[in-house]
């Protein structure tokens, strides 16, 4: 009752006799209201796609059964066995597809989409330059940014991350992961089952 009493005088005194003013800090969100809408969007776009993407490599979903462009593609492109790296390419897209699909662990989801992403262009695209008519690698790099840049603000406020408190988002997730898909350009490089050259058998045919 006297700190009630106090704080009610304390408010009806004259203003020459009040102490100082207390202002309270009111914490806001880094994201604007209209980005987490935003980040919902895009990660309703991409996550879908390419978890479909991925069925087709892993299961033969969505038409992939009729035709057999991946194991053909692959090898052509020196993979040896043309079938595992066929996998190897499924798996991390299927994983990073429904990741940013339910926004668990975003910044994770969206490492693997650079990644992958950025290997297929240094494995298919590069040479090509950037243009789609020219089969370039102008789709590729805009997810490989995506993916990027989902790292960095991650899942936004219509996530799991956001129901369950994880926020693995910011600076450093960003950075890991522009390094992560600077080395997946690098790394089949240096896989012993990949072949540069088609081998030639012993009886020369």
């Amino acid at each position: 009752m006297l700190h009630r009493h106090i704080t009610s005088a304390s408010s009806d005194a004259p203003e020459h006799l009040r102490g100082p003013r207390r202002f309270t800090r009111v914490r806001r969100s880094s994201v604007p209201d209209g980005s987490h809408a935003a980040l919902l969007l895009l990660r309703c776009v991409l996550g879908p796609l390419m978890a479909g993407h991925a069925a087709q490599k892993l299961f033969g979903w969505f038409g992939a059964d009729r035709r057999q462009p991946e194991l053909e593609g692959f090898a052509d492109l020196g993979y040896r066995p043309a079938i595992f790296f066929v996998r190897a390419a499924g798996v991390p897209e299927l994983a990073s597809g429904s990741l940013l699909t339910m926004g668990l662990l975003t910044p994770v989801g969206g490492a693997l989409l650079a990644a992958t992403s950025t290997q297929a262009i240094e494995a298919a695209k590069w040479t090509n330059g950037p243009w789609s008519q020219d089969d370039g690698y102008e789709y590729l790099l805009v997810l490989a940014a995506c993916g990027l840049a989902l790292a960095f603000l991650g899942g936004g406020r219509y996530s799991l991350d956001a129901s369950w408190k994880v926020d693995l988002s910011g600076r450093r997730a960003g950075t890991a992961t522009a390094l992560i898909a600077m080395a997946s350009a690098v790394l089949p490089h240096s896989l012993p089952s990949r072949a540069t050259t088609a081998r030639t058998p012993p009886d020369g045919r």
